[in-house]
């Protein structure tokens, strides 16, 4: 899971940072740049396993697009710093496991563009470390796990304390490397940085360099749902992939996979969405041999069934969110844009309520590392959150973008930057003198998501 992100270059962020609690609710109008940090999620992700120039094409708009812009011109680099808890134990695709020594972890990554002679964007990484963070730094774990089972999370460390990073960039005489020190059963490896056309962290696919795999790993879990209720709709041929994809597909061979390794977590799922939806007093999936195909159906309280092709949108969506919380393949981070679309508001207290279980609750000491990361413009879905008892394990950010004057190679230039503010509670107070302490109160967010505008004083 993610705890800590820093952003620079990227789009709306300019030395950016911000911290993520199990379930992070980001609310703000739109426009303020809340799927901007998806997108910067979203890059990270696929920089986890593939090119530069194949992450950055399959990102929302061109290239040059992702770089912050400066008036008329762009930033240079991009900088992206994530800190992260990880599961202690990694397993690759061979059959090879080990056991981690140190599962909090600190990922930095720098890329800078250039324009060829062909007048042709070129990227590469210029910077690449992975480190451990310090047991004494280490002021998120303390803040989310009571003492008493920090250990469960974080191994203690019974040897001296590890001073060479897992991934690590140094200047030689004016020629840039990033090296990978030897780490578990692999001897080191290094590259010239100006040579990097991919992240040093997409190129281990095996537990011989465990905590760089385990990094990787988990930036590869980072799912990004936008759920289509024709996606969730369809049945799903024998074929299909066997976990629900960020559309919506593969509903039914999911259902199916949960079914025959425990019959008795399908009647989980139907209980949990009868408890959302009422009417709803069971959920099957059937076997179609003839047309080589699983479909999910459901009972009514009345007795008649139906295919999950007339269910409603709201009923899938709370469908999929069940089937997550009760799939005990499903771990890492899920990121979900507006899930309070297709959902009567009646049904939002419940549906903040789904969420909050699909995160880790770190007294459970056998749930798999889960996080929720939510962006919404919804007043009514935050008031539900706020309803929610005082939880460690829960975090309301509010969002906003303002134009700012910052220097640049250039001279002064206009910016456009997102802030994500905490959001306190309304006894706390408001502070916007100081911008390291900057929040807003529960009160405000409400007032701003239910405006069109933004006061003077707040740009």
């Amino acid at each position: 899971m993610i705890t800590k992100i820093e952003i620079d270059g990227f789009k709306t962020f300019q030395n950016f940072s911000m911290e993520f609690s199990p379930f992070t609710i980001i609310a703000g109008p739109n426009a303020s740049g809340k799927s901007n940090l998806f997108d910067a999620l979203s890059l990270l992700t696929r920089l986890a396993e593939t090119d530069l120039k194949t992450a950055f094409s399959e990102q929302r708009g061109e290239a040059i697009e992702l770089f912050t812009k400066f008036d008329n011109d762009f930033a240079d680099e991009i900088y992206f710093g994530v800190e992260m808890l990880v599961d202690k134990k990694v397993r690759d695709n061979w059959g090879g496991e080990s056991e981690l020594k140190y599962t909090r972890l600190r990922y930095e990554l720098k890329i800078r563009r250039t324009i060829n002679e062909r007048g042709i964007i070129d990227l590469a990484v210029i910077y690449e470390s992975l480190v451990n963070v310090k047991h004494d730094d280490d002021v998120w774990l303390k803040k989310h796990i009571k003492p008493q089972v920090i250990e469960i999370w974080r191994p203690k460390v019974s040897t001296g304390r590890r001073g060479k990073p897992y991934i690590l960039t140094e200047d030689r005489e004016g020629t840039v490397t990033i090296k990978l020190p030897q780490d578990g059963k692999a001897g080191g490896k290094e590259t010239p940085a100006n040579a990097v056309l991919q992240t040093v962290l997409s190129g281990i696919n095996s537990v011989d360099f465990p905590h760089v795999f385990a990094a990787k790993e988990e930036m590869r879990k980072w799912r990004f749902l936008q759920l289509s209720p024709d996606a969730l709709r369809k049945p799903s041929p024998y074929m299909a992939k066997d976990s629900i994809s960020h559309n919506g597909d593969n509903l039914a061979a999911a259902l199916h996979r949960i079914k025959s390794e425990d019959s008795y977590a399908i009647k989980d799922i139907a209980r949990r969405l009868n408890n959302l939806l009422p009417t709803i007093v069971d959920i099957d999936v059937y076997d179609d041999s003839a047309n080589k195909q699983f479909i999910v159906k459901v009972k009514n309280d009345d007795g008649r069934e139906f295919s999950s092709r007339v269910l409603s949108e709201g009923t899938l969506r709370l469908l999929a969110l069940c089937v997550f919380l009760y799939d005990e393949s499903f771990g890492g981070l899920l990121c979900f844009e507006e899930p309070e679309n297709g959902i009567h508001p009646f049904r939002l207290k419940a549906m903040v309520e789904l969420l909050n279980d699909l995160s880790i609750d770190f007294d459970d000491m056998d749930m798999p590392l889960r996080q929720v990361l939510v962006n919404t413009h919804s007043p009514v879905l935050v008031g539900e959150v706020f309803q929610l008892k005082e939880n460690q394990n829960i975090s309301v950010w509010f969002a906003r973008l303002i134009t700012k004057i910052t220097k640049h190679v250039d001279g002064m230039k206009k910016l456009h930057v997102t802030k994500i503010l905490p959001v306190v509670s309304d006894n706390q107070g408001s502070l916007f003198h100081d911008e390291v302490e900057e929040k807003i109160t529960q009160a405000d967010m409400r007032n701003y998501l239910q405006s069109a505008h933004f006061p003077d004083e707040m740009m």
